[in-house]
């Protein structure tokens, strides 16, 4: 038998090139035409959604932070309680404790929340839609994208709903506290759930970012009528590929609490513009009212629907698959994801086959090409990395202080891209040489049907694979069958054949870059590789006599030409201001104060206050435990530090039992104590009323204790007659600390503000 020549019939070079770049372009062209739905003012219709009444309430509700324990806090929720109230809800504040145990950074987390609740009642409910967000912030955000576009929504939402026909079901607007803080207010509602809301769907609203296309990135299972209600809503968006990616991902929301309760519902965010994410610059100005016209018309219209179904019917339907494509959402069972891709092996098989039989491939080439293939998807997907990751390499201060992303990353996109599409084509350039197309291609087949029946267990994997690659392989299998003279013929066939690859798999690249250049680079860069096998036999005559030498020089040019373009629109003074981390903590027993920075200083101004070298500071920062922090000496200020009372103090049955009061003279929004003692052990403990769990190295952080601070019992082994704890109180405003002047170029993301001391009791 042949070693392997290629003894397939030749396509005509520039037809081909033409073809090809004619599918690309129609691909990117079916990924950004299609445009979100304008911005509705507000003298929009009553029962519509608009996005500029929804935009008045972020305005009053994010002009500030809204940190638990706050006086804006406290301003944001009494707005939104009279405004629901103005709108006709019954409307009331759930207030309670809620309690979390985090492994990083180890420790526990609790706050007194006070979740807002508002209802209407439904004419013959069959259970409960619920309008979910929260509004709480982290430390010096205004939070207008998260989660002011969530809490926007749900108001505007209800408003529209309040406006139509009274609903067959309970309706709820249910805005939850603590979220950022360990998701307590949604755990204290869950934990208090009421039998009254009988069978429960959930809306939850979310944001990562402050633009971007709203997308439902998780739902419950069984999903199968959650579906149907969200294939029938204008403008939702979805896939099972990108709930298994949030999974893999350590970010949470309320959601996780809600399933967890047995509601069925959605999960849904914005995540583009990331470097916006919990940082000063989350203002109502720069949240995109396109993303939140997208958002509100979504879920106004599953809400509507769902407010007329059979919410206890939910749970009959079966678990399927999602998949987004030009024209909307697409949803199927399980076993047509399962069977899609058992036809693309059978495909597959078949066309290795018949490149054996007509002596155009070998199986051992085959497989090596195959085996070689699965090494570029993974090489494509690390160097559409590259570029970002040498940019800040070169530039640190280019990222965004919580998400590490740049302002405008739209030429890290396109370097991304490029950089992917480049080891492509210089790897199939370097094989050509040695192997002929057709076993190439058949190879890159080969790769993309075992890891399709891989993938089979995980919802949406195979899909992603199948849909793009299957018409190509039927398009290749038809071609075999041509006249060999019949070029014009199959160039057509194979061109029809790629179109669905190219416009599935761009659209997917596209999409993955919401998430941002460190997770959505990468993810990119696998759908660069996908759209390049769709479209391989279109590849194949354009790259024929290319060296590797040419491919790879361009390639390499191209890159840098982008990198260096993006590194010059996001110079230091040509966007928003950069990001610095900076923290200041009072030490009162020993009289000192330090700076430091859960991040390396990134300008002249952080390495002036950051000049010693980073090491862990448990004692002044306990709940970080043993992170390396940069640090610097800092003023001393005058600040009182928190107070600790002995309430009672008894020994019985071998234990020492103690209650405590833990406050903030000077009125912090937070206070926290930590057994500073390693010769005893917290065997049991409630933080204001709320278990807490026992350990040897017990500590906690508590948000919203009030003036009068919070009640925590101890009980301990009575291995000594005095207890080492320290305590803290934690703030946000660093005025408070002498000489301090903010940086006139920078914006200080998350500030903190410590005050420790220790003592014995």
């Amino acid at each position: 038998m042949d070693t392997g020549v290629d003894r397939s019939p030749s396509l005509p070079r520039g037809a081909s090139l033409i073809a090809l770049l004619g599918i690309l372009l129609i691909g990117f062209a079916a990924a950004v035409i299609p445009s979100p739905p304008a911005p509705l003012d507000s003298d929009a219709p009553a029962d519509v959604f608009s996005a500029g009444r929804a935009a008045a309430h972020i305005d009053t509700i994010a002009a500030t932070p809204r940190v638990p324990g706050t006086p804006e806090h406290t301003a944001a929720r009494d707005y939104l309680v009279s405004t629901l109230q103005e709108l006709g809800w019954r409307t009331s504040v759930q207030s309670g404790v809620g309690w979390t145990t985090s492994d990083d950074p180890p420790g526990q987390r609790g706050a007194r929340v006070g979740n807002i609740v508002a209802m209407i009642p439904g004419s013959d409910p069959t259970g409960t839609v619920v309008l979910a967000a929260h509004y709480d912030t982290v430390v010096g955000s205004p939070g207008a994208g998260d989660d002011g576009i969530g809490v926007s929504t749900a108001l505007e939402t209800a408003r529209a709903l309040g406006a139509g026909p009274t609903p067959r079901n309970d309706i709820m607007v249910l805005i939850t506290d603590g979220e950022e803080n360990g998701l307590l207010g949604s755990q204290v509602f869950t934990r208090s759930r009421s039998p009254a809301l009988g069978p429960t769907v959930v809306l939850n609203h979310e944001a990562r970012g402050n633009t971007g296309t709203p997308t439902t990135f998780r739902m419950t299972s069984p999903n199968g009528e959650l579906l149907d209600v969200l294939t029938r809503s204008p403008w939702a968006e979805a896939d099972s590929l990108t709930q298994l990616a949030f999974e893999a991902l350590p970010n949470d929301t309320d959601f996780r609490n809600f399933t967890a309760a047995d509601f069925s519902g959605f999960d849904t965010a914005i995540a583009a513009g990331s470097a916006y994410y919990h940082s000063p610059l989350d203002t109502p100005d720069r949240l995109s009212r396109q993303s939140l016209q997208q958002m509100g018309e979504t879920s106004l219209s599953t809400a509507r629907i769902l407010a007329d179904t059979d919410l206890v019917t939910l749970d009959d339907a079966g678990n399927e698959v999602v998949s987004l494509v030009p024209w909307g959402l697409i949803h199927y069972p399980r076993w047509v994801e399962i069977a899609g891709a058992i036809l693309l092996a059978l495909g597959v098989a078949v066309l290795v086959v018949a490149r054996v039989r007509r002596r155009e491939a070998t199986p051992g080439r085959i497989l090596a090409t195959g085996a070689l293939a699965f090494v570029a998807a993974i090489a494509a997907a690390g160097v559409a990395w590259l570029p970002w990751w040498l940019a800040q390499q070169v530039s640190p201060g280019m990222a965004s202080a919580v998400a590490e992303e740049p302002y405008r990353p739209i030429p890290f996109q396109v370097a991304a891209v490029l950089a992917a599409l480049g080891v492509l084509v210089v790897l199939y350039v370097a094989l050509r040489r040695r192997v002929p197309g057709p076993a190439l291609i058949c190879g890159f087949f080969v790769t993309v049907a075992v890891l399709a029946l891989l993938g089979t267990p995980f919802p949406g994997v195979a899909s992603t694979l199948v849909m793009p690659v299957l018409p190509t392989v039927v398009a290749v299998l038809v071609t075999l069958a041509l006249p060999a003279g019949a070029a014009g013929r199959r160039l057509a066939v194979l061109t029809v054949g790629a179109l669905p690859g190219a416009v599935l798999s761009i659209r997917g690249a596209l999409l993955s870059f919401d998430a941002g250049l460190v997770a959505g680079a990468p993810a990119a860069g696998i759908f660069v590789a996908i759209t390049f096998v769709a479209t391989s036999p279109l590849w194949e005559p354009v790259l024929r006599s290319t060296t590797v030498r040419l491919s790879a020089a361009t390639a390499v040019v191209l890159v840098a030409v982008c990198t260096t373009a993006a590194g010059f629109v996001n110079r230091d003074g040509a966007t928003d201001p950069r990001q610095e981390y900076l923290w200041y903590a009072l030490d009162t027993d020993g009289g000192s104060a330090t700076w430091a920075s859960p991040d390396a200083p990134r300008s002249t101004w952080s390495k002036a206050l950051l000049s010693a070298p980073a090491s862990p500071l448990p004692e002044l920062f306990p709940w970080r435990g043993d992170q390396r922090l940069s640090q610097g000496p800092a003023p001393v200020a005058d600040l009182v530090p928190p107070d600790i009372e002995v309430l009672e103090d008894r020994s019985a049955g071998g234990a020492r039992q103690l209650r405590l009061r833990l406050s903030s003279p000077r009125g912090a929004p937070a206070v926290g104590l930590w057994i500073d003692d390693t010769t005893a052990t917290v065997h049991g403990a409630t933080v204001d009323g709320q278990r807490a769990e026992p350990s040897s190295d017990f500590g906690f952080m508590f948000w919203a204790p009030g003036p009068n601070g919070i009640e925590v019992t101890l009980t301990l082994g009575v291995l000594a007659d005095r207890l080492g704890v320290r305590v803290a109180d934690r703030s946000g405003d660093l005025s408070v600390v002498p000489g301090y002047q903010p940086p006139t170029d920078r914006v200080v993301v998350q500030p903190v503000v410590v005050v420790t001391r220790s003592l014995e009791i």
